[in-house]
This record gives C-alpha cells, sequence and structure tokens, in this order.
C-alpha cells in the first residue's frame, strides 16, 4: 500500500543497503494566472527523488532536504512539456511564480522530457515536495496513512534478498513498535523494472515470438526459391568445381550472393521501419508502459543487421551446401533439364514448404484464439449504460474549497443547474466512475461479526447522488437506493450489490445488517445495508464482477469526483453545456477530463485489442507466404516433372488423373505440416492462455477452423501449377528431351 511519510523517514535512518529512497504520491492541481486555468499532473516526492534517479535539471536545481520542510517556501519543479508549451521555453522562468490551486509556488528547475516518474500511474507534468501539496500536508505526521510509493538505488553489490531480509527486519520492528500503525503491514521489495513492465512483458514477448515466426517462414521461402536457383545453376556449378574450384569456394560464392538479398532486404525492412514505428507507437494502448520514448536507433539497427546476417548464414548455407555437394560428372552427363534434380534438393524444398505450414499454423492458431476471445470480450454486458454517457471530471482547489459543506455546495449547484438544461435530465455526481477510473477497494467489517484469522474482507467503495443507479441504468434488485433525506445528521446507509451479497451474506437477506470502514478524511462508521444493486463490471470487463458498496455522496463528500449524464443529445451539446454550467459557478475551476462513456470502453479493451490486431496481421503475412512457398514447390515439381507428364498423357492419363496426381502431392505436403504445427500450435497456445477470455487454449473449432483454411489455401496455391500439368502436350514434352 506505501509508506507512511514518518516510517518512510524511520527505514531511511535504519537501512544500511540503498544509497538513496525517496517516496512518491501524486494527483491532480489547478493551475491558474497563465492564461486560461487547466489541470496539471502533479508527482508528491520527497527531496531525495532526483538523486536516487541520477538525474538533473536542464534548468535551475533540483530539490534539497529542506525543501518541503515546515515553514519553507513553495517550491516546483516543471516537466519540459509545461515549459514549454506554459512558459514559450522561457529560459528566465527559474524564480517566476505559478498557482497551483490558488497556492503560490517558486520555479526552481525544469527537468528533461526524457524523465517522467512515476510511471506507475501517468506521466507527470510537474514535481512539488510532499508537504507543500494542500491534500497530503495534513498526512505528513500521521503514521497510519500508508500512502507513498517508495523507491530506493541499491548500493553496489547488494542483491534484492539482502535487501528484502533488512527491510523485513526493519518493518517488524516498527510494527512492534507502533502497533496501531503498522502492525500488520509487511515491507516488499522488486526491481523497478518489473513494477513499471508488469503484464506487458509477456505479451510483448508473444509478439516478438509471432515477428520472428514470421521472418523464419519469411526465410524459409527464400531457402526455397535459393534452393531452386541451385538447381538450374547446376551446370555452372559443376564446371566451376571441374575446373579446379574448391567446394568452399563454392559455398563462399553462393553465400555471397545471398548475402546481397539479406542486406538488401535488412536495409528495406529498417527503412519502413523508420516509417511504421510511428504509426504502431500512435496505435499503441497507453496502458503499455513506455519509459522510453520508441525509437529506430542505434541498437535496432545493430539488430537488424545481426538477423539479416544470421538469416543469410542459416537459410542461405544449405542451398549452398547441396550445390557444392553434388557430383560434377554426373550432373555434365544429364541432361539440362534434368540436372539437379535429385532426391536431397526436392526432399529439402518439401521440408521447408512443410515447415512454412506448421509454423503459419502456430500463428493462425493463436490469432483465431485471441480474436475469438476478444470478440466474447467486447459481447460483455458490462452492467451499465455506455450509449449515451458522458462523464467530465472535476477536482475542486483545496485551497479555496476547503470543508465538505463547500464540496457539497458546490455538486448541488452544479447537478441543479446540469439538470435544468434541456435533455440533460439525467445528471448525476460519482466518485468514481466504473470503467473509466480506477476502482476504489477498501476493507471493511460486518458490525456484530468479526472477521476470522486470515478472512479477507474488501469491497469497492463508490460514493454517489441519488440519481445515479437511474441514470446509468443500473438495476435496483431489492430495498432502495439513496435518497435527498440521506445526508450527514441522518443515519448512515450503503447500498450492497448481488456479489457482495453473495460473498458476504449467502444464505440470509442482507438487508437491515450494517457494515462499517474507515476512509481517508472519514472516521469509521456503522452504515446500515438499505438495498441491492444489479452486479456491474467496474475495474475490467475481462474481470467478473466484484463486491461492491455505494454510499451516499452527501455522507462522504469529496473534494473531486465525476458529473456523469445520460442524454440522448449530441455528445458535443452536453459537453458544451457542462463547461458552461461549471465557469458560471467557478470561472477560474477547469475540468480535468471529459469523455463519453463508450471511449472508456474501448479504452478499457485497447491492450487486447491491439494485440489481436497485430498477431492477426502476423498470421495474414505468414499464411500469403506459405502460399506461396506451397505454389513455388508445386510449381517447380511440375516443370520438373514435364517429361514424366507428358509420358502418362501419352498413355492414356486423363486431365483429371493429372490433376488429382498434382493436387494429391499438394494436399500431402499440407498434411505434412498440419501434423507438425497443430502439436506445435497446442503447446505454443498455453503462452497466451493468460491472454484469452472465456475460451480454452485448445479450443478444437480454433484448430479445425485453422486446419481447414489452410488446406484450402494449399488447394489455391497448387490449383495454378495443376491447370498447367493438365495442359501438358505430350509431343512438346517429349521432343524437349
Amino acid at each position: 500500500g506505501g509508506f507512511s511519510y514518518l516510517d518512510l523517514q524511520d527505514v531511511i535512518a535504519q537501512d544500511t543497503d540503498f544509497s538513496g529512497m525517496t517516496g512518491v504520491s501524486g494527483h491532480e492541481l489547478t493551475l491558474t494566472g497563465r492564461g486560461d486555468p487547466f489541470i496539471v499532473r502533479v508527482a508528491d516526492v520527497t527531496a531525495e527523488l532526483f538523486s536516487v534517479f541520477e538525474q538533473q535539471p536542464i534548468l535551475g536545481r533540483a530539490f534539497r532536504p529542506e525543501d518541503g520542510k515546515p515553514g519553507a517556501a513553495n517550491v516546483v519543479i516543471l516537466g519540459e512539456s509545461v515549459w514549454r508549451g506554459v512558459f514559450a521555453a522561457d529560459p528566465g522562468v527559474i524564480g517566476a511564480s505559478i498557482n497551483l490551486d490558488k497556492r503560490a509556488y517558486t520555479i526552481v528547475g525544469v527537468m528533461p522530457s526524457n524523465f517522467s516518474f512515476p510511471l506507475v500511474s501517468s506521466a507527470r507534468e510537474i514535481w512539488i515536495p510532499v508537504g507543500q501539496d494542500p491534500q497530503f500536508e495534513s498526512w505528513m505526521n500521521l503514521r497510519a496513512r500508508h500512502w507513498l510509493l517508495t523507491t530506493g538505488r541499491l548500493k553496489a553489490g547488494v542483491s534484492i534478498a539482502e535487501a528484502q531480509a533488512e527491510l523485513k527486519a526493519i518493518g517488524e520492528r516498527l510494527a512492534k513498535q507502533f502497533p496501531s500503525e503498522d502492525a500488520g503491514w509487511e515491507i516488499d521489495v522488486m526491481p523497478l523494472q518489473k513494477l513499471l513492465v508488469g503484464d506487458a512483458r509477456t505479451p510483448m514477448l508473444v509478439l516478438l515470438g509471432a515477428v520472428g515466426l514470421v521472418l523464419v517462414i519469411a526465410c524459409a521461402n527464400l531457402a526455397n526459391l535459393l534452393l531452386t536457383r541451385a538447381t538450374t545453376r547446376s551446370q555452372e556449378v559443376a564446371i566451376r568445381i571441374a575446373l579446379g574450384a574448391s567446394r568452399g569456394r563454392v559455398v563462399r560464392q553462393l553465400l555471397s550472393e545471398t548475402a546481397i538479398l539479406g542486406i538488401l532486404g535488412g536495409g528495406a525492412g529498417t527503412l519502413l521501419a523508420y516509417w511504421g514505428v510511428g504509426v504502431l507507437t500512435a496505435l499503441l494502448p497507453k496502458s503499455v508502459p513506455q519509459p522510453n520514448p520508441i525509437r529506430v536507433d542505434h541498437v535496432v539497427l545493430a539488430f537488424a543487421l545481426g538477423i539479416s546476417l544470421l538469416a543469410i548464414i542459416l537459410f542461405g548455407l544449405v542451398p549452398a551446401f547441396l550445390s557444392a555437394k553434388s557430383d560434377p560428372q554426373q550432373t555434365l552427363r544429364e541432361s539440362g533439364a534434368r540436372a539437379g534434380e535429385g532426391s536431397a534438393g526436392r526432399r529439402a524444398r518439401r521440408i521447408f514448404a512443410g515447415a512454412e505450414i506448421a509454423l503459419a499454423t502456430v500463428l493462425l492458431v493463436a490469432a483465431g484464439l485471441l480474436i475469438r476471445s476478444f470478440s466474447k470480450l467486447t459481447s460483455v454486458n458490462p452492467g451499465f449504460e455506455t450509449a449515451h454517457i458522458v462523464k467530465a471530471n472535476i477536482s475542486l482547489p483545496r485551497a479555496q474549497y476547503r470543508t465538505p459543506q463547500q464540496w457539497l455546495g458546490f455538486t448541488g449547484d452544479l447537478l441543479a443547474r446540469v439538470q435544468a438544461e434541456p435533455g440533460m435530465r439525467d445528471a448525476a455526481w460519482v466518485v468514481p466512475t466504473p470503467l473509466a477510473d480506477r476502482g476504489i477497494t477498501v476493507p471493511f467489517q460486518i458490525v456484530g461479526r468479526p472477521a476470522t484469522t486470515g478472512e479477507s474482507r474488501t469491497g469497492k467503495y463508490v460514493a454517489a447522488t441519488p440519481n445515479y443507479l437511474h441514470v446509468m441504468g443500473i438495476p435496483l434488485i431489492s430495498g432502495r437506493f439513496f435518497t435527498d433525506d440521506d445526508v450527514i445528521a441522518s443515519p448512515r446507509v450503503a447500498v450492497i450489490s448481488a456479489a457482495f451479497a453473495r460473498i458476504y451474506f449467502p444464505d440470509e437477506n442482507p438487508i437491515g445488517n450494517q457494515i462499517s470502514f474507515s476512509f481517508p478524511g472519514n472516521p469509521e462508521v456503522a452504515r446500515g445495508i438499505v438495498g441491492i444493486a444489479a452486479d456491474i463490471r467496474d475495474s475490467s470487463l475481462g474481470e467478473d464482477p466484484k463486491p461492491m458498496m455505494y454510499m451516499p455522496f452527501a455522507q462522504v463528500p469529496f473534494w473531486g469526483g465525476d458529473l456523469v449524464v445520460n442524454s440522448s443529445l449530441p455528445p458535443a451539446t452536453v459537453i458544451s453545456a457542462i463547461r458552461r454550467d461549471v465557469l458560471a459557478i467557478d470561472k477560474d475551476l477547469p475540468i480535468g477530463d471529459i469523455s463519453k462513456m463508450p471511449e472508456a470502453l474501448s479504452a478499457n479493451v485497447a491492450e487486447p485489442k491491439f494485440r489481436t490486431e497485430l498477431i492477426g496481421l502476423f498470421a495474414a503475412m505468414a499464411v500469403v507466404l506459405a502460399a506461396i512457398g506451397i505454389f513455388g514447390v508445386i510449381s517447380y515439381s511440375v516443370s520438373c516433372r514435364t517429361r514424366e507428364i507428358g509420358i502418362r498423357v501419352a498413355m492414356g492419363a486423363s486431365r483429371g488423373g493429372i490433376l488429382r496426381m498434382v493436387f494429391r502431392e499438394t494436399l500431402l505436403l499440407a498434411a505434412w505440416g498440419l501434423a507438425l504445427g497443430i502439436p506445435a500450435a497446442l503447446a505454443a497456445s498455453r503462452l497466451v492462455a493468460h491472454m484469452l477470455f472465456a475460451i480454452s487454449p485448445n479450443d478444437p473449432f480454433t484448430i479445425a477452423a485453422v486446419a481447414s483454411g489452410l488446406i484450402a489455401v494449399a488447394a489455391l496455391a497448387g490449383y495454378l501449377p495443376a491447370r498447367r500439368a493438365m495442359g501438358v502436350d505430350p509431343l512438346v514434352a517429349l521432343r524437349h528431351e
């Protein structure tokens, strides 16, 4: 959950394994005094942040230990984007003043754009000392408030395990020294990279594997073409060997010719990458961490060159070796039409073509599973209305709006104005909005039923005004929702979700029972359950509904939240009306984020959509390459068997018989590839199992569809060579022999 400020100071004083530690938190503040007011993302940090990350500002200075101490002047460090956008990159900005939530701060530094920690929530645009934030300044001396994400730099030679052992011992001492604040809390250590990368690592490795498979298929195709060319050049190679060229020299010559293809291909691919990386980065979901700019740099260029050279060696060596291995006397003795058509070359070509089908099967099965999974995910009912919902996030400056009465007054005034707008009667206030915001999970107690040892009771917290369920289209199963009479002076009430009732009251009617919990700014009090609402998917469409607890906003007021409006009016009209009504109340109050619920729904599935589209693209490329490979093998086989086909026709074979003969070879090739590919696909599907929703990684429908599709593609690829074989004139074929 994080460190309290006091705990962090104690840990820093006792720890010996870290060269430095820093605590960070953050939220949004309103910047005024520089044109129109707007919201900036703020990182609240201890003074050691920049030294821990070994970062220096491009202007001014970093924070000093005395910054943030009681009585110290308010200071701020700007991000480069704010410096350039708001201050027009003015080098004289140091010493200037800005207002954050109506409080003056002096600018002491500007950090470069490539530094944006903390990344765990979002890139921060400015930094201020933790003690100077109006939200957190009252928490500085509260040991029970665990709110600072702590990062440290290990000293040289210290392992993660050693740091974990020392911090665990410190945590145990703090728990004994301050049992009411720290008992039950443990200190866990992990590499920062693991925290930043999180669940994105495995999907990215899967995509890298898909790229690798496409590359291997393309290389197998190229190897087949090189084998064909080697066969047609067999007499030339035989003459070179007969004239005294060593086999090694022949291999080097053929490899050098192949190297030209590889280098040209790698160069063309790198040029395309310069264009493609911009397109793909724009499509990359915001949930995928980007700690550094994604670009084609010297590392990428070196990797591309290395891959090209490796492909040249691996896939150019077999054709070159087979050519150099041939018997020059036998090759020169044979006719040009049959030269080099040995069993080794024929077997190698079929192996390459079968391998292409097998690899394409792996990619197609993965793509098919992800496509079916995404289809099921997007068909999930979130449990609430999405089509006509517009939500606006509003954060009240704490320096101006200090008391719960002011928060309630603003919210009531805004709702009255919005609901008076034509076509906008259905409006409510909520903290937080499902899917669009990060959910708030809090522990709670059932009054009169102490939790057993090891039992965890948690629920998703939502504070809402009485019209909320109606606005969002969430059914009320039993009891009642909130009314205008549920205010601070009235008995505390709560509404729970159906999942909450199933889990914590499985054999009884929960209405009439009481729950209690503590939340920042609100004491722990008993709240009577007065209703049960239907389940919704609060955090993700891919997660089952979690237990939820709804509270009347009038009983748990907060200084920020979301205005949600359900209207059939055009979204632009609704957004314009919201902005007008907010500015009518406070001309200096910006709206942090205003969006349509369908956008939040799309953002919620953006990551699975992105990887599904990419793997689908790679699978389509693999199918095309495999089809080209099959076509090349069958076409060359037909050309090499022209004399045989002519004799068959001369002996009375029908065109249908010739067609069946060629198709038999094609389908045997496809069957051999599928026989290898399907087991490999079943094994590889385990890598994408955690990315699937409501579908088995061994889904028989997907496997059957892929097998049928590849057989159809193989048949289509073999059709043109088969037609050419049917048209062979036996007299012409035998005359050429």
